[in-house]
């Protein structure tokens, strides 16, 4: 397998943000890190970090930052985050409390402390989920767990390239057993068999891969990357090509890619630009009105409502905004936290005859 990888990027979240915290000042006493949730667009948020443990004093998660979020594709209460220094926690009820993944051999990787950069659960089966992860020894590592975080193996080991990174890791929903795996090198491997064996697929030299996104059809694949804008494929990363977003100062610093499940071929990017939308997989695009102008701060979390494209959520260094109208108008909202909304998460589950909507995010303290 090609190992080339790009310099670590300094940033506990693997991202090198520049934006302050967010103007919603946290609470004087109550949780600052971790999730918080709400299920009225926003208007309130609960604080949802405990962690079960067999100490006599209470854990919870309220001072870790939040680096990513993965869930179940068919199970929403299994829920799946990575921290930029505690390693992974992960929830089988919903957040309502969440578990640590515990260290494993070898003793290096020293889980618990490490940064995960990235996560992703098998939609076959909710006990396997893969994750990339920077270890404190600054060695780069995919890692996997096939029981649920009884136990976990190490599944690549990048033992030369002590300053640099694997990033995101991507199960095609259509053929679990392909992943696609990026790096800060700007390097895409797949691999066909569950991550047996690799092949280098492309290289966007000298642009670091930030995410990595894959179509329910299996086919789409989106790659946002550092300096080097949003590249696609059509064929599960055989061939590749860029999007044109030329006319998008600022496009070409990629932070999120969000999918529009409810329009199917819907597709949001967070740039340095602002938000651009694209309805057809990527072919063409347009940037929505936000109350920030074009390029005065960074999107850098998305999330869009599954079953109402116009219910549209993001986060910036400084604020956190939704919309009801598909972005027509925008309304700022108030988060109980001093940190980001690095991590937006829209779910929403029938309850009797209403679908209810929930919103989490989690926190994230930029790099000072």
């Amino acid at each position: 397998m090609h190992t080339k990888l790009a310099k670590l990027l300094v940033s506990g979240a693997a991202l090198v943000l520049l934006g302050a915290g967010c103007t919603a000042a946290a609470p004087a006493t109550g949780p600052d890190g971790g999730f918080f949730k709400s299920v009225d667009g926003g208007t309130k948020w609960e604080f949802r970090g405990k962690v079960l443990t067999t100490a006599a004093a209470p854990v919870t998660m309220n001072a870790l930052d939040i680096n990513v979020l993965a869930t179940d594709p068919k199970d929403s209460k299994s829920m799946w985050a990575g921290t930029t220094a505690s390693g992974i926690f992960y929830s089988y009820d919903g957040g309502e409390s969440w578990q640590q993944a515990k260290n494993f051999a070898p003793a290096e990787l020293s889980l618990t402390s490490s940064i995960v950069n990235g996560i992703a659960v098998d939609p076959e089966n909710k006990c396997l989920v893969y994750a990339t992860i920077t270890a404190p020894n600054a060695k780069s590592y995919l890692i996997r767990t096939n029981d649920c975080s009884r136990s976990w193996g190490v599944l690549y080991t990048f033992n030369e390239l002590k300053d640099q990174q694997l990033r995101s890791i991507a199960i095609n929903p259509t053929n679990p057993k392909q992943l696609l795996l990026g790096d800060t090198a700007g390097d895409i491997f797949r691999s066909n068999n569950a991550g047996g064996s690799w092949e280098t697929v492309t290289r966007f030299e000298g642009n670091p891969v930030r995410n990595i996104v894959i179509h329910p059809n299996g086919q789409a694949v989106f790659v946002g990357t550092s300096r080097g804008g949003l590249k696609m494929s059509y064929d599960a990363g055989t061939t590749w090509g860029a999007a044109d977003l030329k006319m998008y100062r600022g496009a070409d610093e990629v932070y999120t890619i969000a999918l529009d499940a409810a329009k199917g071929t819907g597709l949001l990017l967070g740039t340095k630009y602002g938000i651009l939308r694209s309805d057809d997989l990527g072919k063409t695009w347009m940037a929505l009105e936000l109350l920030t102008g074009p390029q005065e701060t960074q999107i850098l979390s998305i999330a869009v409502n599954p079953k109402n494209s116009n219910k549209i959520y993001y986060g910036t260094p400084k604020g956190f905004y939704r919309t009801d109208d598909g972005g027509k108008t925008w309304a700022t909202k108030r988060i109980p936290t001093t940190r980001i909304a690095k991590t937006i998460w829209v779910d929403v589950q029938k309850v009797g005859a209403a679908d209810v909507e929930s919103v989490w995010f989690g926190t994230w303290r930029a790099a000072k």
